[in-house]
């Protein structure tokens, strides 16, 4: 017969089970030992699978429940709501954000997508680059050396709609230009800081330059600097040898600051002052 047509099968005698024509059971079938198909296995809504091989799905594989586990579609196309962990992977990234939690090896460049000559390049052993209209704009030598392809060099200026001696704190933080647009009427202390404070934000050996522009006035004028609020410790070597004794008296006073730092809290401070009149 072609077909054998059976409400529960139990094979009981130990041995094969052969039928030719196939097997279709419409209730419960139970196999106490091992099943072998030489063909395909083919079945619907399956529930659970534990498989020790390889399974192929037609049309896909769904885990866990619809939109918080994820989907693996026929045309390869893997989707998952929680945490991949895999040891390797190739391809590409479809979405906003992607996370890596140790390194990421990248053998040339990243590049802006749809901008493509815009890029981050690693061009050669110990070099970082930046390439803007297909050209180098910025190199991080092998020395630690900073070269930049001729172009603007912009920085912005801290702006205080104020003067000097009511806002003595100067914070790196916002920048290393700063300029008070309110005249100045009486002589202050510039208090150069910063959130993490100088004297960790610099390393012995370590110097940097700041700008302070005030708008003039013959009574406003800054003798000394102070830093991390410590007027002790600072040397302050004044260009053409001695310190401000007056303010301009229009436009702007600019005083421009080199700060050494020659060992804990304790630095070496070269000023320059210009005086409009």
């Amino acid at each position: 017969m072609s077909q054998l047509f059976v409400d529960n099968i139990k094979n009981r005698t130990g041995g094969a089970l052969g039928l030719p024509g196939g097997v279709i059971v419409t209730g419960v079938g139970t196999v106490t030992g091992d099943l072998n198909i030489s063909g395909t296995l083919s079945y619907e809504d399956v529930t659970n699978i534990d498989s020790t091989g390889i399974i192929t799905a037609k049309s896909g594989i769904e885990f866990g429940t619809s939109g918080v586990g994820g989907t693996i579609t026929a045309t390869g196309q893997a989707e998952f709501a929680g945490v991949c962990t895999a040891s390797s992977f190739s391809g590409s990234f479809d979405g906003s954000t992607a996370s890596f939690s140790g390194n990421v090896s990248i053998a040339d460049s990243i590049i802006h997508t749809g901008d493509t000559d815009t890029s981050v390049r690693f061009p050669a052993a110990n070099t970082f680059t930046v390439e803007t209209g297909g050209s180098e704009r910025l190199r991080i030598s092998p020395t630690a050396g900073l070269l930049l392809n001729n172009g603007e060099l912009v920085e912005r200026a801290n702006i205080t709609a104020g003067k000097l001696s009511d806002n003595a704190n100067i914070n790196l933080d916002n920048g290393m230009v700063h300029y008070f647009t309110t005249t100045e009427t009486t002589t202050s202390t510039p208090n150069i800081i910063s959130s993490v404070g100088i004297d960790t934000t610099m390393s012995t050996g370590d110097t940097m330059a700041v700008t302070i522009i005030t708008t003039a006035a013959a009574a406003g004028y800054s003798a000394r600097v102070s830093i991390d609020g410590l007027l002790t410790g600072i040397t302050t070597s004044w260009v053409g040898g001695s310190e401000p004794s007056a303010g301009g008296s229009s436009g702007v006073d600019i005083y421009n600051y080199t700060i050494i730092k020659t060992g804990s809290a304790t630095y070496q401070v070269i000023g320059n002052y210009t005086a409009t009149s």
